[in-house]
């Protein structure tokens, strides 16, 4: 059954499962035990403790470790239970262990026995008014007589009884009581009433045992009916721990202090390797972003960094690791033609048009600087583009784009795109807007492509253009990364496009937010990830009513929500079907922490660097002075 689960299920020979009962007994063992020679008698004398004192009221000792056993009232369960409702007290962390029994009764014997009860009970009603104390009791346990009966007759539910203990360990009497107390703490913030099992933690420690055997009069103190819905529900791995070997380092579990991590390219776990991360501003993104960048390069993975805002935060780590750092900005000497064909990837059964799925993206591009374009201009332009390409010798045949050798021809850029539509004076409005380009401020961004990209760690900073400016900065170097991927389909690679809303908000458009949805989607086939990370949400599910935000989300498999200001929680809550709980979490979240979601976890985790990372990519003033040697 465990196995069905997802559990990795081993089965042990006798010399296991004693050193199992020994490690269980016995905290402070090593856990190695050389029995298998050794009579079973000899065998259970070693993993018997050496000492136990059983005096306390509050406590047990095994073995100098001090042991406190707490039961979960057979009226302390809350009313309404939702999947892995006791994962709470599984993640509880060090010290703290769950025990469950659930026991199955017979439907027939059950079903007659509440259909008794619950006539007895409706009896007493007639003679109880309703400002009677016991009024609403008696109400109450006719309505859960008549849920039971209904979910056991029309529902084929079985009914079981349910018992929970938890044990707290400590080395130490001080330490026993701080860990049982955070623990009550913890059951009451979950709607659950604890009881302190005093007098009776020998035999609760006995009943904790894997051996099926629960003291009978702690099970009557602890008995709560449930059906079979509930019963499978307390299934409380679901989110134990985020362990997926071969994965990158992210940081620790919250929960349990277990861990996290997570390889993002198992395609048997995760259905795409996209990425979203949210947060408001200072909430750790650009650094979470380039602590997931430097380990992927760790492992040899190809990473890509589009950066529009504070750019110069990416260069420390860029430049440590032998990676390449490109400005595009109209003051850079850096370039990259937008007009460049570069990388001829196409079906060739097909022999589909590299030069009109070019002309295509560049409709795109000039729907951003030129926000208001006319469907009249948009022909215009087609003619245009066509036009300047034929001039150096290409059409859509695709082998018109090479030279007799099998090599690229040269290009045409901005500039020559600018002279074709000066010659049409329906093209004025155009040619002048595209001058900026070419004899403008912004020239240098109109140029031959003068950059280089077979770094294996690659920083696109875009930050320096104006606001005007960004949109178009963004997809001029989206683009450029767009083609590397497309190289080598078996290669992995992972492109991180920080503030990602200023090319699916409402500072875009459609186009352009439909060719990163596309990037999204496509990406996968690729051997790539895409991911995307947002600090203004509200801009974020903007255009197109969210359109283009949700599909982003619907096609990235890992989220991650930081800490968020009360109203963005309630709306990311809302679209990620978050709980109450997990909405609030986000709220209280500190710098560096978030909640992590994919597939069946969700788990929060605390992100953690070494010292080294921490020192280049941390924007923390003292960091800043010590990296800079001031």
């Amino acid at each position: 059954m465990l196995s069905e689960c997802g559990l990795e299920c081993n089965v042990l020979d006798d010399a296991e499962t004693r050193t199992v009962f020994d490690k269980i007994i016995n905290k402070k063992s090593s856990g190695v035990l050389t029995l298998d020679e050794q009579p079973e008698s000899d065998a259970l004398c070693q993993i018997a403790p050496d000492t136990v004192d059983t005096r306390g009221k509050r406590y047990i000792v095994v073995n100098g470790v001090y042991h406190s056993t707490l039961y979960v009232t057979g009226y302390g369960y809350p009313s309404k239970v939702f999947a892995g409702w006791l994962g709470f007290l599984a993640e509880a962390g060090e010290g703290v262990s769950l025990s469950f029994f659930l026991q199955r009764q017979r439907k027939d014997k059950i079903i007659s026995k509440i259909a008794q009860t619950t006539m007895i009970n409706r009896s007493r009603m007639r003679d109880i008014g309703d400002t009677r104390a016991d009024y609403e009791q008696v109400e109450s346990a006719i309505f859960s007589g008549m849920f039971l009966k209904e979910g056991m007759n029309r529902g084929s539910q079985d009914f079981y009884y349910m018992n929970t203990l938890i044990e707290v360990s400590a080395e130490s009497a001080e330490e026993l009581e701080r860990r049982a107390e955070a623990v009550k703490d913890l059951c009451t913030a979950n709607n659950y009433t604890v009881k302190r099992a005093d007098y009776r933690h020998e035999q609760a420690f006995l009943s904790c045992l894997p051996t099926l055997s629960l003291d009978s009069s702690l099970s009557r103190k602890s008995r709560r009916n449930i059906l079979t819905d509930s019963a499978a529900a307390v299934f409380p791995f679901c989110s134990f721990e985020l362990f997926d070997p071969g994965g990158i380092l992210i940081g620790q579990n919250l929960y349990n202090s277990s861990v996290a991590m997570l390889d993002i390219f198992d395609a048997q776990k995760y259905s795409n390797a996209n990425m979203c991360v949210m947060g408001t501003s200072g909430a750790g993104k650009t650094y979470l972003l380039q602590l997931l960048a430097l380990r992927h390069r760790c492992q040899g993975t190809q990473v890509f960094i589009i950066a529009p805002l504070k750019g110069h935060e990416f260069r420390p780590a860029c430049e440590a690791v032998g990676g390449r750092y490109i400005k595009l900005s109209p003051a850079s000497q850096e370039c990259v033609n937008i007009m460049e064909i570069r990388h001829c990837i196409t079906d060739t059964k097909r022999n589909d048009s590299i030069l009109a799925d070019k002309i295509q993206k560049l409709h795109i591009f000039f729907t951003l600087i030129k926000p208001n374009i006319t469907y009249e201009e948009r022909h215009f332009l087609d003619n245009a583009l066509v036009e300047t390409y034929a001039r150096f010798g290409m059409n859509h045949e695709n082998e018109s784009l090479f030279t007799p050798d099998g090599q690229l021809k040269p290009m045409p850029c901005l500039a020559d795109l600018h002279k074709t539509l000066c010659k049409n004076q329906e093209c004025t409005v155009l040619s002048q807007v595209l001058s900026r380009f070419v004899t403008g401020s912004a020239r240098r961004l109109g140029g031959q492509t003068n950059v280089d990209l077979s770094s294996k760690y690659i920083v696109l900073d875009i930050s320096e253009m104006s606001t005007e400016l960004l949109p178009m900065g963004m997809f001029l170097a989206l683009d450029y990364v767009w083609d590397e991927v497309k190289k080598n389909k078996a290669a992995k690679k992972v492109v991180f496009l920080d503030e990602l809303w200023n090319l699916i908000g409402a500072v875009s458009n459609s186009l352009a937010a439909k060719y990163v949805l596309e990037i999204f989607k496509t990406i996968r086939g690729l051997g790539g990830s895409a991911v995307g990370a947002t600090q203004d949400i509200n801009d974020f599910f903007t255009l197109d009513n969210g359109d283009y935000g949700k599909g982003i989300l619907g096609n990235s498999r890992v989220k991650i929500i930081m800490q968020m200001e009360e109203d963005e929680a309630e709306r990311v809550g809302k679209i990620l079907s978050l709980s109450e709980e997990e909405a609030s979490q986000i709220i209280r979240f500190k710098k560096g922490q978030g909640l992590l979601c994919s597939s069946n976890i969700r788990t929060c985790i605390g992100f953690s660097s070494s010292m080294d990372e921490f020192n280049l990519i941390s924007t923390d003033r003292k960091s800043i002075a010590a990296r800079e040697g001031g």
